[in-house]
This record gives structure tokens, sequence and C-alpha cells, in this order.
């Protein structure tokens, strides 16, 4: 036997709006680039998520190798008006990480593309073998890949 609730039409119209609809493909698809970004990483040293690196404003890096001072963000939603590229957003992203460098950070900030492309993973071997160099710039020619 099965049971069902009942829920008001306000509710079941919440539930299959667009909007509702949107949200939850937004999660999916969040889900899958997390996917896809740890299964890259997997290749490097281990690392740790969601670290907070500012006592007082409580910012967190998505990911971190908190021993040499390395961070990665990642920006999904460039193309659909997402929060990291909204004016507040954006601008708001940009105090964090000049905040982090000033801290000696090194962060990668990396989009969906960055990370499809392998640009990403690139981006964080090179500064992991900066830091294991102690080296303050890396020297290189930039080529057709780092965009």
């Amino acid at each position: 036997m099965v049971i069902m609730e009942s829920i008001s039409l306000d509710a079941y119209r919440k539930m299959t709006s667009p909007k509702a609809k949107s949200k939850a493909k937004s999660k999916e698809q969040a889900r899958k680039l997390t996917e896809l970004v740890e299964g890259y990483l997997t290749k490097l040293p281990k690392y740790e998520k969601e670290i907070m690196f500012h006592p007082v404003r409580k910012w967190r890096f998505d990911y971190a190798w908190t021993d040499i001072k390395i961070a990665l963000e990642i920006h999904g939603g460039v193309f659909t008006n997402g929060r990291h590229t909204r004016g507040k957003g954006f601008t708001e992203d940009k105090v964090k990480m000049n905040t982090a460098q000033l801290l000696g950070w090194i962060v990668i900030e990396a989009t969906t593309a960055h990370v499809k492309n392998g640009q990403m993973l690139t981006w964080i071997t090179e500064a992991i073998e900066l830091r294991a160099n102690n080296k303050n710039a890396p020297n290189k020619t930039f080529g057709k890949n780092d965009t």
C-alpha cells in the first residue's frame, strides 16, 4: 500500500517551476564538475577541501595545499550569469584573491573550460613545482593553451 502525502497547489507549482528545474540542473552540473576536478587532482599531492585561510573574513578556498600555500578556486557558471561573473560577486572575489596573494598564497582560478582542457592541472602542477624549487616567478614562455 502506497501512502501519498498531499501538498498545496502553491507548493506543487514551486517544485515544478522552471526556476526549480533550473536550480536542480545547476546542482547536478556542479556535482559533475566537482567529480571532474577531483578526478584530475588525484594525480597531485594530497589536498584539502574548503579550507578557511582568513581568520576574520572566514574566506575559504575550494581546494588547497596548505603546507605550500597553493589554492585552487573553481568558477563554474561563467556563461550563465553565475555569481562569479556578476558585478558584486566578481568584485568580492577580487578582494578575496588579492588578500590571499598578500598573505603569500598562490591562487589558481579555473573555469569549467580550464578543467576540461587540462589547463587547470597544468597550472597547479607548475605552482607546485614553483614552490618546490622555491622560486618567485616561473621562467616560461606562454603558449596557446595558457588562456
